[in-house]
């Protein structure tokens, strides 16, 4: 027989444990995976969000806490905080800057709590500011009373261009001038209104949530965001979007800190489940393993054989807990998505990918591989007359 054949007979005799042995390394390959994938998606959700979609290179807020200040920027909501209109006039001083955006945003949940609309008050800057955007019908702003959605809020309201659209909560009716096409980002769920409109719905006539500023020399950032520090007042912040998703990044490190934490956990109570079963099924066939020392088996051929029982479980515990961990990286991820307090990307927070679960399958199996070292050496070093004296 050969030694795979002996070593996968062993495994047979208790397939109980062995299954159980292999499922403690399936969950900790699964929660690695999940928690890679986690990682990664919300990071490259939030630079996607705050840096690569927005065509903003710098901002004039007056939220000095990058999470404040993304929460306001990219979330909605209505900010105690504002900045003054008539700082545009001293932002048309600096050279350096292609596009000069002021924006409203503010988010309004319906009655029934079932959706939150994000309503953005806007220029006609912001259109250099997307050279991306597309129109599916229709165009830009033309009144007061215009309106311009993204393509999640056509489809859930059923709105074409040139139809009239009602909001409750202003007691006010919008005319549908453009619909966009799907970006995938946070423009597929907003209302974008003339800015002065905005200003006027929420009773903050000449106050913005943000100035977005794009440079016509992205070189140049250190450079005019000195320049632009030293225009304005004392509690004002000029912000980079790199600064904002670093700043949500560096809070996320706290939660990741936690994962990385129930990872370690997970593999702890893998090495100890894999060691303890592996060397009991070593004690209980010590007789057994005399006998083969007693017909010629010597010490190597039986570290290798306790090894490649080892590596069969581990194998299979890591490859199936890779898998399952690349089925469940969604799902925690929408999990995650309702926890997280301070800044939520639109895009998918969990982004399960192929090398994440080859990196976890070959972390795990390592693992396994490492646990096999103690009994394997317990195994040769059984002594025959001691285990046969009494036959």
């Amino acid at each position: 027989m050969t030694f795979f054949k002996v070593a996968l007979s062993n495994l047979k005799r208790n397939r109980v444990r062995t299954l159980l042995t292999g499922l403690s390394l399936a969950v900790s390959a699964a929660t690695l995976t999940v928690v890679l994938a986690l990682d990664r998606g919300y990071s490259s959700a939030v630079t996607d969000d705050l840096v690569n979609k927005t065509g903003i290179h710098l901002y004039i807020t007056k939220e000095g806490c990058p999470i404040e200040a993304a929460s306001v920027i990219a979330q909605g909501g209505l900010s105690p905080l504002y900045v003054e209109e008539d700082i545009l006039a001293r932002l048309a001083t600096v050279a350096d800057l292609e596009a000069i955006l002021p924006f409203k945003l503010f988010a309004v949940t319906t009655d029934d709590g079932s959706r939150t609309d994000i309503f953005m008050g806007v220029t006609d800057a912001i259109l250099s500011m997307k050279p991306d955007w597309r129109f599916a019908a229709g165009g830009w702003l033309k009144e007061d009373d215009s309106v311009v959605i993204g393509a999640d809020m056509a489809q859930i309201e059923f709105l074409q261009v040139g139809q009239r659209m009602y909001n409750e909560n202003f007691d006010r009716e919008f005319t549908v001038t453009g619909i966009l096409e799907r970006t995938y980002s946070q423009d597929d769920g907003t209302f974008f209104v003339p800015l002065a409109t905005a200003q006027a719905m929420v009773q903050r006539e000449g106050k913005l949530s943000a100035v977005g500023l794009k440079l016509a020399d992205i070189s140049r950032m250190d450079l005019v965001q000195n320049q632009l520090r030293a225009l304005m007042p004392a509690d004002y912040f000029v912000l980079g979007s790199k600064e904002l998703s670093e700043g949500i990044l560096q809070f996320f490190g706290a939660t990741r800190a936690i994962m990385i934490v129930m990872v370690f956990v997970a593999f702890i109570i893998s090495v100890f489940g894999i060691i303890n079963t592996m060397l009991m099924a070593v004690l209980e066939r010590r007789r057994e393993i005399a006998y083969l020392k007693c017909v010629g088996a010597g010490r190597l051929d039986l570290v290798r054989l306790i090894t490649l029982e080892t590596t069969s479980i581990a194998l299979a515990g890591s490859a199936a807990g890779a898998l399952l961990g690349m089925v469940l990286s969604p799902v925690a991820g929408n999990l995650l998505r309702t926890f997280l307090v301070a800044y939520v990307p639109s895009g998918p927070i969990a982004r399960p990918e192929p090398m994440i679960a080859l990196m976890a399958f070959i972390l795990c199996s390592i693992v396994g591989l490492a646990c096999s070292l103690y009994p394997a050496l317990r195994a040769a070093r059984i002594v025959p007359m001691e285990v046969l004296r009494n036959d």
